[in-house]
């Protein structure tokens, strides 16, 4: 009954009645409350869930008479026995109740069927197997509905707890943020990576004051009360640490074989602005544009078509990491300073160009660290055309960023450094 009943719900929705699955899932409810031996019944529960105006009526009505209407089969009547060969002489033929035979509707057993309302045009049941073959029936169908009822439950249960975000984040941990996406569930990740920026944020606030508050110094404290010569022995004294804003540039690939994972960098450091003094983003492929201004104001991934069609900004050039990293070192080596963090994310995949990793070690001269994150399992570096290993030593760290979890723990890292 239950796969009928969704069956029926389609060729409604195919005939043009609005229906959404809450009403679907009231019918199946209300259904497995009045039952299915009553058609009248059935057919009102479920105009009641499933009906909206008036105005559709005549087509649910002429849906359902058509749907639920079994064509009536003949049967063979069997031969009725003689009084004398059936009773014997002498004996009486054995009383009847509602035209079965007094005897077997004792040893019918009581099913919900037998309290429910029969209406009166109802055909008259002819013989005990018609009767008990739709008792069977019907006490199937009500096991079907009772058990699609507890599944729909479970399940939803089951939505609600898995909906949660620490279950949702902690399924994400291994998922690929290197690969293309399909649209509901791409918003649905930039949703957890505003999840985990304001985590991280709420992370930094506490460690900012517990440093403000500062850890107690029991030598202070002893060598304060001795000087002091008052009536009171000490006062405590406390180590404060004072914690800066950091200034952080961001160096982004944004070629087509990291573009993916560069969009869950980028919408990080743009979430996790309020955690720096300043943030400045700069994407390559082949040369250095700077989009510092259009992530100020961009909306994720809604926005993300305009950086596409940026201008200087060459999509479909072969990556250069050489001819990028000197480019930065002439026209933004003069903006780092000792407070300055430089994130780059790219999988230094270099086309046989110069690496020319001289210009990145006069970067790391002047700043005061660089961490880079490659989107690529390690067991792909310096594989190909991959010159990681020339560039790694002057970087700080070099991490892998391929998962959401590696993008959680570079986040934590870029805080802390």
């Amino acid at each position: 009954m239950t796969s009928r009943m969704v069956v029926f719900i389609r060729l409604l929705r195919t005939q043009g009645l609005p229906i959404s699955a809450a009403e679907s899932l009231d019918a199946f409810h209300s259904v497995s409350q009045v039952g299915v031996h009553d058609r009248d019944l059935l057919r009102l529960t479920l105009r009641t869930a499933l009906v909206k105006s008036h105005q559709d009526f005549p087509t649910f009505d002429a849906l359902f008479e058509r749907f639920f209407t079994v064509p009536h089969r003949r049967r063979r009547r069997r031969r009725q026995p003689q009084a004398s060969a059936s009773t014997g002489v002498g004996q009486r033929p054995a009383p009847q109740q509602n035209g079965i035979p007094f005897t077997l509707a004792q040893r019918t057993p009581p099913t919900p069927a037998a309290s429910v309302h029969r209406p009166a045009q109802e055909p008259h049941r002819d013989t005990p197997e018609m009767a008990s073959e739709e008792t069977a029936q019907a006490l199937q169908a009500l096991t079907e509905l009772e058990q699609a009822w507890q599944e729909h439950i479970a399940a939803t249960q089951q939505s609600r707890a898995s909906a949660s975000p620490e279950h949702t984040d902690a399924q994400r941990a291994q998922t690929r943020i290197d690969r293309p996406f399909p649209p509901d569930c791409l918003a649905d990740m930039y949703r957890a990576v505003e999840r985990l920026a304001a985590r991280l944020l709420s992370r930094q606030a506490l460690r900012t004051r517990r440093a403000q508050t500062g850890r107690f110094d029991i030598r202070r404290t002893v060598l304060r009360g001795l000087r002091s010569g008052t009536e009171v022995p000490f006062a405590r004294a406390y180590r404060r640490r004072k914690i800066s804003k950091l200034r952080l540039i961001v160096l982004c690939d944004v070629s087509g074989s990291v573009w993916q994972a560069s969009t869950f960098l980028l919408k990080l450091v743009h979430t996790l602005q309020a955690a720096f003094a300043s943030v400045r983003s700069l994407v390559f492929v082949n040369s250095v544009v700077e989009v510092t201004e259009l992530f100020r104001r961009m909306r994720f991934p809604e926005d993300l078509e305009s950086l596409r069609h940026y201008p200087q900004l060459t999509l479909f050039g072969l990556s250069d990491f050489g001819r990028v990293f000197y480019q930065f070192s002439q026209d933004f080596l003069q903006d780092l300073r000792h407070d300055t963090i430089v994130l780059i994310l790219g999988d230094a995949r270099n086309n046989a160009f110069d690496p020319q990793a001289w210009a990145l070690v006069e970067v790391r001269q002047s700043c005061r660290r660089i961490i880079w994150l490659n989107p690529e399992p390690r067991r792909e570096w310096n594989t190909g055309d991959s010159i990681i290993a020339s560039y790694a030593p002057a970087c700080d760290q070099v991490l892998e960023c391929w998962t959401f979890e590696h993008l959680a723990q570079a986040a934590d890292v870029l805080l802390q450094a």
